[in-house]
This record gives structure tokens, C-alpha cells and sequence, in this order.
């Protein structure tokens, strides 16, 4: 969520906030700040469900990453010497060269993976929310001829990082509650927060890019991971955020054009009206488009990702409003900003919205095009979800929109279990049993009659083992497709409509969108936990025919929570049963990861290794 609050609006904000606090309209609010007509009986916690995980493994897994890259190492087999056994915490040395047998038909290239790596800073403060994390880029380059990898990690070099080990406080807050070190008056009229560049990672352009959905990205080399950004700011891609600085953390290729399409998102809290930006940009990253084009929503919308087809941008509205109790919580340090914007309570139906893509639009008449009203967008109701993920968006023959969901009945990313005061995290706190579980849900749309495909087919649920990071192969982005690769839970569950109860993710499943009977899934230990996988097609592979379209690997890193340690996974997924045999390689990382959020395999990008000592830089 991200709630913008300019500076020239801070003191009518708060004179606001005051005023509405000593009126009779604040009466209409409860003590936390809630509207009493959305009140909703909801139990502390609900129903324990046990989904054969290791509770402390999981909390282990939010542990600050130790070190940054790491020592020399080679590897042969099962068998690990330091050829440099010199390997303190946070030393910053060379990068590890790890010598395995890839297996031949694996690609020349690199995997990217970002995520939340620094939970606590130097004086003890902690971040109450692991998505207030600061971000940490982790790359493996592959060299399959020499039988090497290249192993590297850094932290994203952020105003707020660079701040932070300078000073050794906690020096900005989070947009989940985390506070400043200080305590009450050094967080009072604070609003300024972290841009954590934890979330997600893009390579276009030749250029790397960490991502956090609340303000710009961050540039860093893709050999070194070093931040080079002249601005600590971020990048405003040549200008194009200069105003608006918002730029998702989930942008889509559409390999047919080479063009990276995304959008920011914001909500204005002083008029309460959200504004989404669409961008187009192309192979030298730079914008498709002169003009503005936006939509304006009256009212907070929810969203973390978008899909794409050839002709469409794919919304999933989860509609709410903001909480001015929270907000001047918020504002007086006592609250978190992402607990200011609530979801409507008892709501009967989502709406999915279908904007058209930008060649669609004329030049000079898509700027502030209302969302809900404009007869170009096609706003089409659902059965009530909330969902955080798609995984792909393609139209059929007959020009039907189809897509698959991450969703659950639910979700306030466990902020109602949270008290910033308490500067408690939110995984020392019954997470799971608060969460509703996930499933993937395939929706097939008629954006002519802007209503749902026949019954039969308009709604497919394809996996319920709370399926989460749903991807494809890149090169299937806005075409069909017929398998997805997410995580699941370390078992299956069942619950009703309605039940809480959910677990991390502990397995990694080929889920078969046709026919969900033959989806495989592959469990790890109950104290090993599985981040988001990659897809890497097989030297030689066309994945875009459907008879080779598993013909390739997933790669991802699981992390151990009891040994604290990391493994680089590669499994093999092409063909019946394939995935089930497990992984084909486990590598052993020279340090501890913890969990993580989204990743990137970039094929053909390789290094020459020995440039890593010219450009690699101690700062």
C-alpha cells in the first residue's frame, strides 16, 4: 500500500486527522480505528492447523543474512573446502566460485533473487514486519562449460541502508510499523519511510533493477550487485518518475515487443483517491509513450500485482477505505501506514478490471481516465477474493481473458496482530492460524459482454495446497500456457470457505491447469522452507510449443531454519513424474539466506569471473 503525504500537506493532514478525532464522525470509528458499520466478529486467532513445519526453523528464517558475497570456495560433489578460511561477519570480500557438475543441457546465465535480508539494526531495533526488511540482491551466474558458478550478495545500497550502518540505527521507518530508533518523540511526525528495495528484481535493457512498489528502483551492476545510482533516491528512469515516483515491483514482459509494461500505484490520503500510472517501456528502457496514462479510482484500491495479454492490462480491485483513526496514528508514530487503508468488510463481489494496452489508447485521451466509469475499461464482478499474485494472463480464440489467481478469502498481511510499541515482529507472533489459506484459481473472462465466461468454465479452482509466487516461463508472458510452478505448503490442507489456517511454503509444485489430477509436487523438510522457483528452459527448448513447454528446470533457494544454512536447488520438471525424483542438484551456499521474495533467471547473461576483482568495489 502506498499512501503519499507531501510535505506541503503535513500540517493540513494532521490538523485534519485532530479534527476528525474530536468530532462526533470519529465516534463512528472503534479503538482501533475500524468504521463500526464494517466490524466483523473475528477471533484472535483461529483453529490451529498443522501443515508438518518446523515453527522455529520458520522464525529462524527471518535472521539478518550474516555476511555479504563470501569467502572462495570450491566445490566438487558433496565435498566443500575454503580455499580462504579468513570469513568474519560482514566481511566484504571476493565472490564464491563454486565448481559443480551442471547438468549439460542446463544454460549459460544468472539468477537474480531478491527478498528481505536485515531485520534488526546495528542497536538492537527490529523490523516489527518482514516486509519492512532492508533488501537484500542475491546472483548465481551459471558456467556450465567450465563447470562453475558464480555466487554473490549484497545489500541494495538504499537511502535508508546507507543511513542505517553509517549512523547504527534503525534512521527511517517502515511502511508496516517499523519505528526509528528513539523511541516516541524521534518517530512523532516522522512520515518519511524506507524505500527497502526488498521485493522483486527486473533485467531489461541490459540494466539490473531491485524493486519496491512504494518508490523508484534501484540500479545495481548485474556483474558486482553494487548500487550505482548517483541518487541514493533510486532511479527515475531518465525522468519518468520523476513526479510520480511509485513503480510496482511485479512489471511484465511482452516478449512479442521486448517492452517492460507496469504501473504505480498511490492513494492520496487527504482526498482519498487513488491514481495507477501504466507504463510502456521498450528495449533501451525508454517510455513507448509521451503522455500520461492514468486511472482514478474515488477510494483506497488494493494492489500488489497485474497480469498482460496482447491487448489488456488485468486489475483485480480489492476495495477499501482509509482509516483516519490509524492514520493519525500513523502520522503521530504510534501506528503503521499500512494498517491506515482497511478492506471493505461483508463485500459480495471483486471487481477485475480490463484496461486496454496502450496501443488501444490515443495519444492525449488516457490521462486520469476513471477507472469505474470510463466505457474503454471493461469492469467485470466476481465472487469475493483477495489475491496478491497472478501468475499469467492470455486471451483465448475467441478473445476471452484468461488468467490464473493466488488468492485467499482474505488478508491484512497480519497487521491486525501487530503493536509498533511493542517493537515484537510479526513472526514471533500465531501468524498462520490468523491467515486464511491461499488457492489458485483460474478465471475466464468476456471482455465484449463484460461478464464471465458460460459457468462451466468461467471459474476453475486448480490448487489448494496454498499455492503462492505462481510463475511461468517467460517467453509463455500474454500467451497460453498450461503448467504453473509455485510453492505449496509442506502438506496438504483442507479448509472450508471461510476458515483460517495456512502454513509457509515447504514444497514446489508443477500444477497442470488442465487437468489438476496430475499436478506433482516435490516436500521439503519440515525445517526447510522454499522460495519463490525460476523457470530455465533446456538448451535448445522452444517452450512457446506446446509439446516442449516443460521441457526445462526450476532453480530457487530453499532455506534450512534449524542448520541456518542455504541450498541453490535445481529440478528437473520436464515430463510425468519428473519433479517428484527431486532435485538433479543441491548446492550448499557459503552463507546463510534467509527467506526471500521474488526472483529472475536471465539467460545467455554470463561473466568472464576474473572481472569480478576490477569492478567489484568494498563500498
Amino acid at each position: 500500500m502506498n499512501l503519499r503525504l507531501c510535505s506541503a500537506s503535513k500540517a493540513k493532514t494532521v490538523a485534519l486527522m485532530t479534527f476528525l478525532c474530536l468530532t462526533e464522525r470519529y465516534s463512528a470509528y472503534t479503538t482501533d480505528g475500524m468504521p463500526k458499520s464494517f466490524i466483523k466478529n473475528i477471533p484472535e486467532s483461529g483453529k490451529g492447523i498443522d501443515t508438518g513445519f518446523d515453527v522455529s526453523a520458520w522464525k529462524n528464517g527471518y535472521t539478518n543474512c550474516p555476511q555479504e558475497v563470501s569467502s572462495i570456495m570450491i566445490l566438487t560433489g558433496n565435498i566443500c573446502s575454503k580455499s580462504n578460511t579468513t570469513n568474519r561477519r560482514n566481511q566484504k570480500i571476493k565472490p564464491t566460485i563454486l565448481k559443480c557438475d551442471i547438468p549439460k543441457d542446463f544454460p549459460s546465465g544468472t539468477y537474480y533473487r531478491n527478498g528481505h535480508g536485515r531485520f534488526e539494526s546495528d542497536d538492537g531495533v527490529k523490523a516489527i514486519h518482514m516486509f519492512d526488511g532492508d533488501g537484500l540482491m542475491n546472483a548465481v551466474t551459471f558456467n556450465p562449460q567450465q563447470k562453475q558458478i558464480l555466487f554473490r550478495n549484497r545489500f541494495v545500497r538504499t537511502e535508508g541502508y546507507v543511513e542505517d550502518k553509517a549512523t547504527g540505527k534503525m534512521s527511517k521507518r517502515g511502511v508496516f510499523g517499523t519505528m526509528r530508533s528513539g523511541g516516541f518523540w524521534n518517530n512523532f511526525f516522522h512520515v518519511d519511510v524506507k524505500n527497502v528495495a526488498n521485493t522483486s528484481v527486473v533485467y531489461h535493457a541490459k540494466r539490473l533493477f531491485a524493486l519496491w512498489e512504494g518508490g523508484r528502483p534501484h540500479e545495481l551492476d548485474p556483474l558486482t550487485l553494487k548500487s550505482i545510482d548517483e541518487d541514493k533516491r533510486g532511479s527515475d528512469l531518465g525522468g519518468l518518475l520523476d513526479k510520480n515516483p511509485e513503480f510496482s515491483a511485479h512489471p511484465r514482459i511482452d516478449p512479442e515487443t521486448e517492452t517492460l509494461v507496469n504501473f504505480g500505484y498511490v492513494v492520496d490520503i487527504v482526498t482519498g483517491i487513488a491514481k495507477i500510472t501504466l507504463y510502456e517501456l521498450d528495449s533501451n528502457l525508454r517510455s513507448k509513450r509521451s503522455d500520461e496514462v492514468s486511472l482514478l479510482v474515488n477510494g483506497s484500491v488494493l494492489l500488489h500485482d497485474f497480469a498482460i495479454t496482447k491487448n489488456w492490462h488485468v486489475f483485480v480491485l480489492n476495495f477499501g477505505h482509509l482509516d483516519h483513526g490509524n492514520i493519525f496514528k500513523a502520522i503521530m508514530g504510534t501506528g503503521s501506514f499500512a494498517h491506515s487503508v482497511k478492506l471493505y468488510d461483508n463485500v459480495k463481489a471483486t471487481h477485475v478490471a480490463l484496461v486496454p494496452r496502450m496501443k488501444h489508447l490515443k495519444e492525449n485521451s488516457a490521462k486520469k481516465m476513471n477507472l469505474m466509469n470510463d466505457p474503454r475499461i471493461k469492469v467485470i464482478s466476481v465472487p469475493q477474493h483477495f489475491n496478491f499474485h497472478f501468475s499469467n494472463a492470455y486471451e483465448d480464440d475467441d478473445g476471452n481473458v484468461i488468467y490464473e489467481s493466488a488468492e485467499q478469502t482474505e488478508n491484512d498481511l497480519g497487521m491486525s496482530l501487530l503493536d509498533p510499541s511493542k517493537n515484537q515482529p510479526l513472526w514471533e507472533v500465531p501468524l498462520f492460524s490468523h491467515l486464511f489459506p491461499t488457492k489458485l484459481v483460474q478465471y475466464k473472462i468476456n471482455p465484449y459482454f463484460e461478464c464471465l465466461a458460460p459457468a462451466e468454465e468461467a471459474i476453475r479452482v486448480v490448487n489448494t495446497r496454498v499455492p503462492e509466487f505462481p510463475t511461468i516461463p517467460e517467453p509463455l508472458s500474454t500467451k497460453r500456457h498450461r503448467y504453473v510452478y509455485a510453492v505449496g505448503s509442506h502438506r496438504n490442507i483442507k479448509r472450508g470457505t471461510g476458515e483460517r489456517g495456512s502454513g509457509p511454503p515447504g514444497s514446489i509444485m508443477k500444477i497442470d491447469t488442465q487437468n489438476p489430477d496430475l499436478t506433482e509436487v516435490y516436500t521439503y523438510e519440515s525445517y526447510e522452507f522454499a522460495g519463490e522457483a525460476s523457470f530455465v528452459s533446456k538448451i535448445g527448448a522452444d517452450v512457446t510449443v506446446p509439446e516442449q513447454e516443460d521441457r526445462g528446470y526450476l532453480v530457487h533457494f530453499v532455506s534450512n531454519g534449524r542448520d541456518m544454512t542455504t541450498d541453490l536447488v535445481i529440478l528437473d520438471v520436464e515430463g510425468k513424474g519428473r519433479l517428484e525424483k527431486g532435485p538433479v542438484r543441491r548446492i550448499t551456499m557459503p552463507t546463510f539466506i534467509p527467506h526471500g521474495l521474488h526472483g529472475s533467471f536471465v539467460e545467455g547473461l554470463t561473466f568472464d569471473f576474473d572481472q569480478f576483482d576490477e569492478r567489484h568495489s568494498s563500498s
